[in-house]
């Protein structure tokens, strides 16, 4: 089934209506669309809509503006913002191959979603997975197709280029004040045969086999979430209504037509109608769980809560995904000064094809405004082979959905990891880092064999903050935050 009808076929696509017969209802409808969530999407969805004076754009959003709030906008204080008043504070199941470990599992709850609480790294998917999604039957999903898109949306420090845009909205920054760790990194990747520069583009002909400092969504020292660059923007614009601190709790759908939305806000319940569509940029976590409130998702799941089934689709909140990271330290030779910079590498580990893209990244330095006493390398499984999935705990919608990561159910990927970890050590083996690191501290010099390492990943891994997640229809990979 091609993407369109599997739209049409769940009833969330408008229905075809000639412009004489939309123009006609238009009086009756509070809005011509509804876009939920004000994250990285969302805010650009509502950019790009309402720059057309004619057309009525409401905007439902939990959280609301950041309100120049230091913790959000100083870069090096991101690790702040975890479990503050800015984040969700989901978590999720404990994990059975974590040893019953629960993950803490933020989510933005601002203006920009998780693009104001991250670590602000700015890395594209891989052009494979692209091409993939256009093979799989998405026509216009391609690289190609998206590359002027995305150099269309941001400003490079480095300039416009084949790869990259000079005059978007979004800021995409070089940082500048690397420490001798980052250094040394680079000089260990050069020492191991991969390519090796500060001005690696990450983003640029090859993603893999080159190690650098990634850019950032820094702007003139401070944050550039897709709150601050696509919503701030578009705030004064007369057709254009932004309710914030509004929680969505149930889509209206009218047969198999979704019209509106209903939402809490202020304490009391509130409903809105769209003459067009009602577009879900809720994130990986809250559009489904929205799905699934409004009786869209599996039969067995929603009727075990009492909600009627509108739609029974079992994709809705399955496949959940997510980069799982894992960090190797020693004793520094010296206290580190604080830094924006982190340094990476993308490398395929041994279950991986060449021809596929890579499987491991590494990480060198969180970009803290913090000193620190150890030399750390980390490292984050890119494509894992566990699959989670996200679940209603009740049918009462301001209860925190079910997260289920599902974290190592594979051996593949705890395998992935365990190379990953002697591939860190091999770096920490060089001359270039030698001269940087002390002893190892972790996991620590015993932990050597197999059976060790393994224990090691299920013991520390940790989630990087990436989570996604896909529906599959008729076999056909159809990504969450496709436009509807």
């Amino acid at each position: 089934m091609r993407r369109r009808d599997f739209i049409k076929a769940v009833g969330i696509a408008p229905v075809l209506q000639t412009a004489r017969a939309r123009q006609s209802r238009l009086s009756s409808l509070d809005f011509d669309y509804i876009v939920v969530g004000a994250g990285s999407t969302g805010c650009v969805v509502v950019n790009r809509l309402s720059t057309d004076p004619s057309i009525r754009v409401l905007l439902v959003e939990a959280g609301g503006p950041d309100n120049g709030d230091a913790t959000v906008t100083t870069p090096g204080r991101w690790v702040n913002l975890i479990g503050s008043s800015w984040d969700w504070g989901y978590s999720t199941e404990a994990e059975p191959g974590l040893g019953g470990r629960r993950i803490t599992f933020p989510r933005g709850k601002v203006f920009g979603g998780s693009s104001a609480i991250n670590a602000m790294t700015f890395v594209r998917g891989h052009r494979l997975d692209f091409d993939a999604w256009c093979e799989a039957g998405n026509p216009g999903w391609g690289y190609r197709d998206l590359l002027p898109l995305f150099k269309r949306s941001e400003t490079n420090s480095r300039g416009a280029s084949e790869f990259h845009g000079g005059e978007g909205p979004l800021a995409v920054s070089d940082t500048t004040d690397p420490h001798v760790v980052h250094a040394a990194f680079l000089d260990a990747a050069r020492e191991l045969g991969y390519q090796s520069r500060p001005d690696w583009d990450f983003n640029g002909a090859q993603q893999e086999g080159g190690a650098g400092y990634y850019q950032k969504n820094i702007k003139d020292g401070r944050r550039h979430s897709a709150g601050a660059a696509f919503l701030s923007p578009a705030l004064s614009r007369r057709n254009l209504t932004v309710h914030d601190r509004a929680q969505a709790t149930e889509l209206t759908i009218e047969g198999r037509r979704v019209v509106g939305v209903e939402y809490v806000r202020n304490g009391q319940t509130e409903r809105a109608r769209a003459a067009r569509e009602v577009i879900l940029c809720g994130g990986v976590i809250d559009s489904p769980k929205l799905l699934l409130l409004s009786g869209i998702g599996p039969a067995d799941h929603l009727r075990s809560l009492g909600v009627p089934v509108v739609v029974d689709l079992p994709g809705v909140g399955s496949n959940l995904q997510d980069h799982l990271k894992i960090s190797v330290r020693w004793r520094g030779r010296q206290t580190l000064p604080a830094s924006t910079v982190s340094a990476g590498l993308f490398v395929h580990s041994e279950r991986a094809r060449v021809s596929a893209p890579p499987d491991l990244q590494f990480y060198v330095g969180r970009g803290l405004d913090q000193p620190d006493t150890f030399a750390t390398l980390t490292v984050a499984l890119q494509r894992p082979s566990s699959r989670g999935d996200v679940r209603l705990r009740s049918a009462n919608p301001l209860d925190p959905p079910v997260i289920r990561g599902n974290y190592l159910r594979e051996s593949a990927d705890v395998e992935a990891l365990a190379q990953g970890v002697a591939l860190m050590r091999t770096f920490g083996a060089t001359k270039a880092f030698a001269a940087v690191r002390g002893e190892e501290t972790e996991p620590g010099s015993k932990t050597t064999s197999q059976a060790d390492l393994a224990a090691f990943v299920r013991r520390a891994v940790d989630t990087i903050y990436h989570p996604a997640a896909r529906v599959e229809w008729d076999g056909m990979p159809m990504p969450w935050w496709m436009p509807i």
